[in-house]
């Protein structure tokens, strides 16, 4: 499957709009409000990790994405 840079943007900026509502979220939630499939999913958050408006972290229950 071939992605573009347009639509990995596109993603990322629906995704981040979207985000703004809790302090963190973990892949399966972002994956279950979202409706992006894992490839486009991760893409959108490494555009995003990218730009330096979201931050990775992992504590003992998981990984975790929070607005930067």
């Amino acid at each position: 499957m071939i992605f573009s840079k347009d639509t990995i943007i596109k993603n990322s900026r629906q995704l981040y709009q979207s985000m703004n509502k809790a302090s963190h979220y973990s892949f399966n939630d972002l994956q279950g409000w979202s409706h992006l499939d894992d490839t486009e999913l991760c893409l959108a958050l490494g555009q995003l990790m990218q730009e330096g408006k979201l931050s990775q972290y992992r504590d003992s229950t998981g990984i975790y994405y929070e607005v930067s």
